[in-house]
């Protein structure tokens, strides 16, 4: 990273300081983590929507926002993190 002087986002403006962002995308993402995991422990076994309707506020709700909760279950089930379950075609995610 340090060779990288300037970023040219595919949205956003361009920026310098490729580390420092790539710090904040962790931080962020893991407080994102941290907002499902405590929706879990109140919610039990849900359904990515019932869990992105605690991620992002009502005008935000969406595919995007959706997509990006799948995401991060997901990412919960695959290092053990959640159990995922498939019935009648809608999954929910069980925090553990």
């Amino acid at each position: 990273f340090a060779a990288v002087s300037l970023v040219l986002p595919a949205h956003g403006h361009p920026f310098t300081d490729l580390v420092g962002r790539a710090d904040d995308i962790r931080r962020h993402h893991g407080e994102r983590l941290d907002v499902i995991r405590e929706a879990g422990s109140e919610l039990g076994r849900a359904t990515v929507d019932a869990f992105m309707q605690r991620l992002f506020s009502e005008r935000s709700w969406g595919y995007m926002a959706a997509s990006e909760t799948y995401a991060h279950l997901e990412h919960l089930r695959l290092t053990g993190g959640a159990d995922r379950s498939d019935e009648g075609g809608v999954s929910s995610f069980l925090i553990s």
